[in-house]
């Protein structure tokens, strides 16, 4: 019961770091880099930048976690998708640059301390969960998912020189 409760609290805390403290964070470096302007938005939208930038931390943090660079892949050509006529304006080009890479890099740092943290005090979840999903072990995919060089197109079993 203790491991359970134990495994909740280090999951929220890590959830709570991603969303409401990377927002914190997020607009102390606009406000140290001096782009508090870029904080401020749309008059529409007051809060889309926050709620975009926890989804987007969350997705990049589930990314990490589970290995799949795919989904981190996604939500940068997404963001650049969304934001690409708006990056003709040098001052939101910087914004949307300042603001992504933070974000990135605070969803990379709180995932691989919620990842070491995991695996050596708490109840090692991720290693379970891809247990449960049907990953053998922690390096590589199941047996059926792996190619192996023999299946791969145009292959041919390497000649090895008999010995004199």
């Amino acid at each position: 019961m203790m491991q359970i409760v134990h495994a909740g609290a280090y999951c929220g805390i890590a959830l709570l770091a991603l969303t409401w403290l990377g927002n914190i964070a997020c607009r102390l470096l606009f406000w140290a880099t001096g782009s508090q302007q870029a904080i401020l938005g749309p008059a529409g939208l007051p809060h889309a930048g926050k709620v975009i930038g926890a989804l987007e931390r969350l997705l990049v943090g589930a990314g990490v976690i589970v290995q799949s660079w795919e989904i981190i892949a996604a939500v940068v050509a997404l963001k650049t998708i969304a934001r690409f006529k708006e990056l003709d304006n040098q001052i939101k080009a910087e914004y949307f640059l300042i603001g992504s890479l933070f974000s990135l890099a605070w969803a990379v740092a709180v995932s691989g301390g919620w990842l070491a943290y995991d695996h050596r005090f708490g109840a090692d979840l991720r290693y379970k969960g891809a247990q449960l999903v049907g990953f053998k072990d922690r390096q590589s995919p199941p047996q059926s998912l792996r190619v192996q060089p023999s299946q791969m197109p145009g292959h041919t079993a390497p000649t090895v020189p008999a010995p004199k």
